[in-house]
């Protein structure tokens, strides 16, 4: 594998030391005369029935490192060791250099870090592995880490899953890049510390002895997510979402808003059950969250457990909805007639200001999916797709939210794919929709039928949709 050294900004190295400061790392740090500060992680995963593959990657703060001038601008230069040991005897070992340069020292600041992995292939077994990191330019200047690996293989047949990598981001994109996985772009994030500057927890893992299904029902895997704190208490959930199996194995990426849970140590747990024969594994890992303001005078991390709410919330803007005008509330109210109920919209029509006010904060708060923490995520997806919506759908003479395609956005979320087929002589311009997940699998028909850029629903598989397998009449432009 190609080894990669890039400047990361997602986290700042101030707040990583006082966060971590206090809490146990992954794994211990041996003493040496000038040491390099750095951070590192691992996850294992399944490489055949024998073997499993070994990922390691580090963060290495940059302003750690010395530059010195090269031929008009300054470079520095660092060495990793890695060494994998069973029993004090050396098992497999990988050395490479690092180059980084700069134009100006200036522009070497805090919170840069440098970024690199490496990967061993190991049978199974109870190793200890070594991570060494050498200023090339200042000897004297070095850090290390040694820690016990255990490796397990996933030969099944029971229902098994990698390890949890926890990361700073993952999109869909198949460049070949040290990052790719299975079709993701997958960001490591070796010091797991999320906060303001990296509000969501990514994650990645992959599902292994899916059995064949006998039923609709049974060609189904369900994950669902907890997050526990320090206590043992869990503190979110991310209910369980049904997925088709596209085989024996499968990947699972989430991503989780953390940047409302308090400063301190996490645990998530993702628990995978296949809907065939209910079988039933689960993955954990530790993260950190820090947000300098909890530890003001006032802030989150000073509260007793009493005081964390235990009832729904109405997000972390509901201050807000004491000083919104009544045009505001009726807007906000709106654009929820898409999952208002009959009753509900009827009681907002008679209420005063005061009513609206009141109520707006109790329709969130009944639809808040965690309990117990200050964020709404429902209320924060929900609103976030009506700015999609308006943003990609905007009609000739309709608000994005309104149209066809944005209403389906916020019923259903954003599809797995789209497919768009511009305008040609032989066709209006249409999309397809698809859902993987929902209904067993489902797909939203649209087609531009007047020419003017609004897509309008033509046909779909879902339930209660618009059904018409004529569809492609549409499509004719002669028509």
């Amino acid at each position: 594998m190609r080894i990669l050294a890039v400047i990361q900004k997602n986290v700042s190295f101030i707040a990583l030391l006082l966060a971590l400061a206090a809490l146990p790392l992954p794994a211990q740090e041996e003493k040496s005369e000038e040491r390099l500060r750095f951070n590192i992680d691992y996850t294992r995963s399944r490489y055949s029935d024998s073997l499993s593959f070994c990922e390691f990657y580090a963060l290495l703060p940059r302003k750690q490192l010395t530059y010195l001038p090269d031929g008009g601008s300054f470079k520095a230069e660092f060495k990793v060791t890695a060494e994998v040991f069973l029993q004090d005897s050396l098992v497999s070992s990988k050395i490479w250099k690092n180059v980084n340069h700069t134009d100006s020292l200036s522009t070497i600041e805090s919170g840069q870090n440098l970024f690199f992995l490496n990967h061993f292939i190991l049978s199974e077994g109870d190793y200890e592995m070594s991570l060494l990191i050498e200023d090339l330019l200042k000897p004297e200047s070095r850090g290390s880490y040694r820690f016990p690996l255990s490796i397990t293989a996933f030969k099944g047949p029971e229902l098994q899953i990698s390890d949890l990598q926890i990361s700073s981001s993952i999109v869909r994109d198949t460049t070949r890049t040290s990052f790719l996985k299975n079709g993701f772009q997958v960001t490591p994030n070796p010091s797991g510390l999320y906060g303001l500057e990296l509000p969501i927890l990514y994650l990645y893992s992959e599902i292994y002895h899916l059995v064949p299904a006998s039923s609709d029902s049974g060609g189904q895997y369900s994950v669902a997510y907890k997050i526990f704190n320090a206590d043992g208490r869990m503190v979110k959930e991310v209910a369980a979402k049904r997925r088709n199996k596209p085989g024996d194995s499968a990947v699972e990426v989430a991503a989780i808003n953390v940047v409302t849970l308090v400063s301190g140590a996490y645990r998530v747990v993702a628990e995978v059950t296949d809907m065939e024969n209910g079988a039933v594994t689960s993955g954990m890992r530790k993260f950190f969250v820090y947000r300098e303001g909890d530890y003001a005078e006032g802030g989150a991390a000073g509260q007793t457990k009493e005081e964390v709410p235990k009832t729904g919330s109405a997000g972390m803007d509901a201050d807000r909805y004491a000083v919104l005008s009544e045009k505001e509330l009726n807007e906000e109210f709106e654009f929820t007639r898409y999952i208002s109920t009959k009753e509900e919209r009827k009681t907002f029509k008679k209420l005063n200001l005061d009513g609206k006010r009141a109520f707006m904060k109790e329709f969130w708060a009944q639809r808040d999916p965690s309990p117990g923490s200050p964020e709404n995520e429902f209320k924060y997806d929900y609103l976030t797709r009506i700015q999609q919506a308006n943003t990609s759908y905007r009609g000739t003479f309709r608000e994005g939210w309104r149209t066809d395609r944005g209403r389906v956005l916020l019923v259903y979320g954003p599809p797995d794919e789209v497919e768009r087929y511009p305008f040609s002589n032989d066709n209006r311009a249409y999309e397809i929709w698809h859902y993987y997940s929902l209904q067993g699998g489902v797909q939203f028909y649209y087609v531009d039928k007047r020419d003017t850029g609004d897509m309008e629903l033509v046909h779909s598989t879902a339930r209660g949709e618009i059904y018409d397998l004529d569809w492609e009449r549409w499509k004719n432009p002669n028509e």
